[in-house]
């Protein structure tokens, strides 16, 4: 399992406020929202809270999942709620709750058997109101397996410095499943740390990720489509 979301928490949590535009994403998942009335909404991979301190600014009613404790601190500190909660996305046991359900940054990738995708989609169908929205994005299997070049990202903050360095290789044990082997170098205040991590992730086509959503009870809206990523937006069939 990565260390990104644990050991490296703290990393992630400032390399990734330079690498995501978060203000971007936020209005994006704010417009669908607010054009389908939605107020009352959870966030699976919440991770450490930068979507989740602009959607309770703006007034949603907010909870937040993810698997990492570590994640999970940064955030309830960071924004000062208590509105997250750790689990596992393939276990989601609500009843009805909620007006809409993200699993954002592509958090499904790491649902990498096919029950498991099953049980998460059925679990985000429980909890969901009739005609609930269910919007998330996956990796685009074509897109990332056409191209497996490594390559590396340098991230300047105030007082540190962070390079990634970023090896794929494709491994097809569950599906379209690759390995991402990636080294992080942090230098600050003239130390150099340097940590070794894999990860699992898993990448669909597109006519296999509309064949899970029909099997759980959700009927596509629309497919943005983009090289490496699809992101689905639909809706939960009602009976």
């Amino acid at each position: 399992m990565t260390k990104l979301y644990s050991t490296l928490a703290h990393i992630y949590h400032e390399m990734y406020e330079q690498v995501f535009d978060y203000n971007q994403e936020f209005d994006f998942y704010n417009t669908l929202l607010k054009d389908h009335n939605c107020l009352k909404i959870l966030e699976v991979g919440c991770g450490s809270g930068m979507l989740a301190r602009r959607f309770l600014k703006a007034g949603y009613e907010y909870l937040g999942l993810d698997l990492y404790d570590e994640m999970l601190t940064i955030a309830r500190t960071e924004i000062g709620s208590d509105r997250f909660v750790q689990g596992d996305m393939r276990h989601i046991d609500y009843d009805r709750q909620f007006d809409a359900v993200m699993i954002t940054g592509r958090s499904l990738a790491y649902v990498t058997e096919n029950q498991g995708v099953m049980d998460t989609l059925k679990g985000i169908h429980k909890a969901l109101k009739d005609h609930g929205l269910f919007v998330f994005g996956v990796f685009n299997a074509p897109g990332i397996f056409e191209n497996f070049d490594d390559f590396e990202q340098h991230i300047e903050l105030r007082e540190k410095k962070i390079t990634r360095k970023s090896h794929m290789k494709m491994n097809l044990v569950t599906g379209w499943t690759y390995d991402w082997y990636a080294t992080y170098i942090i230098e600050h205040e003239g130390k150099t740390d340097k940590y070794d991590d894999h990860t699992l992730l898993r990448a669909f086509t597109e006519d296999e990720i509309l064949l899970f959503l029909k099997l759980t009870g959700f009927i596509c809206q629309e497919i943005i489509r983009e090289e490496k990523t699809l992101t689905l937006i639909t809706e939960k069939k009602s009976g």
